[in-house]
């Protein structure tokens, strides 16, 4: 069937590769191929593409293979020569053509074999003017498909040569010829952003795609990639910290746009609202930490006895400035509330709002919403009336400077203290719960010797401050739910006492099955601040929901028609929700970090702990009783649910955080570790 094929040079494929070779002979029914290099290939005739002779015939294979790599040589010489885009120009463009068309069509001599090798040659390195069909026929492309794969194979050369650009940065990095300090092209500046996407998003990024392809990365990212991307970052002086890159995982907006500054200019040419004036005379203060730059609620002792006392409580009134139809107000939807991590303090707008316009600086006046209380020796709140007001606070107090002029008891420092307990007593009564909680306060100055301090929560001065809050926020549920009034409320339902406190302990989380407090625009009961309705109002320079209640809020009081619907705020209460959820574990994730990074440097040292729960792959999780943290730690297993261990810090791993300790007994104990 093949004997005319015998002694013929060919070109061959094989494995999806053309080769060329000389056929010596057929053994059961399939060809003997000689190829220019390897050994010998027993192939089907329909593997051969194209098959010549030479007028002398070759004495042995390799006489063969040197006519055949002279036949080459000169074919590819004649490749260069073929004109195909003239050849396409002049065929049918749904017609399929052979080899033998087209060395009838245009070559001077069809039965030229070295010509005919040549233009199978070009044909076969075309892949632009002609399609390759299975048949090894060639049909000419429309203009349509060649005006798409113009575009594709520009697109290919971008990719290519993009493919070498990043593995040359890369290696400059790498060897030191790129640092912080180098000027860099538009193009390298993209990729360090497009970097710092892949970090943030990991292979839901836009660009994982394409540069893992580049990198010949696997599917996923681990943290040996996590790390190379830091690495690259850090050299080329955009470094990223774990804080940060935790914060923009949780989709926190770092920057405003000019657009939004624009605005800003905006709102701080715009005058005072005309408004009633708190008296200069009349005792008015913030109370607030030490960092706090944005002080969004003040409060005025207006008169003061042994039976009671009318104060007035303001919060800073931002609707008459951020309208909603402005990008300050769509910014701070979009951003939903300031957030505060341990390095730095991103807004909800910008500060020079939110640290100075709209903040309630001692000596400055300032627009608020005055809400007005007569506070009795019993702990009862009178709602009076909110007003908008003008005020110009006295001064701007630290927790630790109110609490030192409560415990000397001037003027009205040591009632307002009392009368607050007397609140604080109330809500309890009705079904509040005071959950013993630690927070701290860390130093963070010199990350290689951090420092963590105890925060008082329960001073007076916080105590004073706390009562107040909730006493606004519950006034304000109550007017809008007697008004059915569109608002957003929190709501927490009732809990559970699960565990009885032990004597000289005080209650917290272990004691009792609580849910998380929710948003709803229906208004209901907040159980664990023993409130009956409860809404946010307090921070309208901090948390977008505050601001939207202020608006409606000033509505009400006037009135008039609310400007937001109930719709709008149960499309807000869920995205809210959302949010929090992730800003908060952000913030949380953040603050174990510099825990663990704290750990790191004390090894060694005895930490109180509690077995909290036996995991998986001989895991258990521990809570460092001191920290307020629980990690999981290796071993342990012989231990019950809540044992009480000393436990010597070996060994920290930050990612994923683990521990790795050893249980210590009193008789080997020399000192257990402290924070201040």
């Amino acid at each position: 069937m093949f004997e005319s094929l015998v002694f013929h040079y060919c070109v061959f494929f094989r494995d999806n590769r053309m080769d060329f070779g000389w056929i010596e002979g057929i053994q059961k029914n399939k060809l003997i191929i000689v190829p220019l290099s390897g050994k010998k290939q027993f192939l089907a005739g329909n593997r051969i593409a194209l098959s010549w002779k030479d007028e002398k015939l070759p004495l042995n294979a390799d006489s063969a293979h040197e006519s055949l790599l002279e036949h080459l040589k000169k074919a590819k010489q004649f490749q260069h020569s073929c004109e195909l885009e003239t050849m396409h120009s002049l065929l049918d463009e749904i017609k399929e053509y052979s080899l033998e068309d087209l060395s009838v069509n245009f070559l001077d001599d069809a039965e030229n074999t070295i010509c005919k090798l040549g233009l199978f040659l070009a044909m076969r390195a075309d892949s632009f003017w002609f399609k390759h069909n299975r048949n090894l026929t060639y049909t000419p492309r429309t203009e349509e498909e060649l005006g798409l794969l113009k575009v594709q194979l520009v697109r290919q050369k971008e990719v290519k040569d993009r493919a070498i650009n990043v593995k040359s940065w890369i290696k400059q990095l790498e060897a030191g010829n790129w640092h912080k300090d180098s000027n860099i092209s538009t193009e390298q500046r993209q990729w360090l952003d497009q970097l710092l996407n892949i970090l943030v998003d990991g292979t839901g990024s836009q660009y994982w795609a394409e540069i893992s392809a580049i990198l010949e990365w696997d599917s996923s990212i681990g943290i040996s990639q996590e790390n190379s991307l830091k690495r690259w970052l850090e050299i080329a002086g955009s470094p990223i910290s774990t804080s940060r890159l935790t914060l923009l995982r949780a989709n926190v907006r770092l920057n405003f746009s000019n657009k939004i500054y624009q605005d800003v200019e905006r709102v701080i040419k715009i005058p005072l609202r005309k408004t009633k004036t708190i008296p200069e005379g009349v005792p008015t203060f913030t109370i607030d930490a030490v960092k706090t730059s944005d002080f969004d609620d003040a409060f005025s002792v207006l008169e003061w006895g042994k039976n009671g006392l009318v104060i007035a409580a303001h919060i800073t009134d931002l609707s008459d400035f951020i309208l909603p139809d402005t990008p300050l107000f769509k910014e701070a939807e979009a951003r939903i509330s300031s957030v505060y991590s341990l390095e730095e303090s991103i807004p909800m707008i910008p500060d020079e709002l939110s640290n100075n316009t709209f903040s309630l600086k001692e000596g400055l006046k300032k627009n608020v919403l005055s809400f007005i209380f007569q506070l009795s020796a019993t702990g009862q709140w009178h709602f009076l009336e909110v007003v908008p007001r003008t005020i110009r606070v006295q001064k701007n107090l630290t927790y630790g400077e109110a609490d030192h002029l409560i415990k000397k008891g001037n003027d009205f420092w040591g009632l307002l203290n009392k009368f607050c307990n007397k609140s604080l007593e109330q809500r309890l009564a009705n079904g509040a719960i005071n959950l013993a909680r630690k927070e701290f306060n860390f130093d963070i100055s010199n990350p290689k010797h951090i420092k963590i301090i105890n925060l008082n929560r329960n001073s007076p001065a916080n105590r004073i401050i706390e009562e107040l809050a909730i006493s606004v926020n519950s006034e304000t549920g109550r007017i809008f739910q007697q008004a059915d009034f569109p608002g957003i409320y929190r709501t927490q339902s009732s809990y559970k006492i699960i565990k009885e406190v032990e004597a000289g302990s005080n209650l917290s989380m272990d004691n009792i099955q609580i849910e998380s407090a929710k948003l709803s625009t229906l208004p209901e009961k907040h159980a664990g601040l023993g409130c009956d309705v409860y809404m946010q109002v307090t921070s309208p320079i901090r948390r977008f929901l505050d601001l939207v209640t202020q608006h409606n809020l000033k509505l009400l009081i006037k009135k008039q028609e609310p400007i937001f619907s109930k719709e709008d705020m149960m499309r807000w209460a869920t995205e809210i929700s959302l949010r929090h959820r992730k800003y908060n574990r952000a913030e949380k994730d953040i603050i174990k970090f510099w825990k663990l990074k704290y750990l790191k440097q004390h090894l060694g040292e005895i930490f109180e702990a509690k077995i909290k729960k036996k995991r998986t792959n001989n895991n258990t999780e521990i809570e460092l009783i001191e920290l307020d943290i629980v990690l999981p730690s290796s071993g342990l297993t012989e231990h019950k649910d809540g044992d009480q261990l000393l436990l010597q810090i070996n060994d920290v791993c930050l990612k994923p955080p683990k521990l790795s300790v050893k249980v210590m007994t009193n008789e080997t104990i020399t000192d257990i570790h402290h924070i201040d």
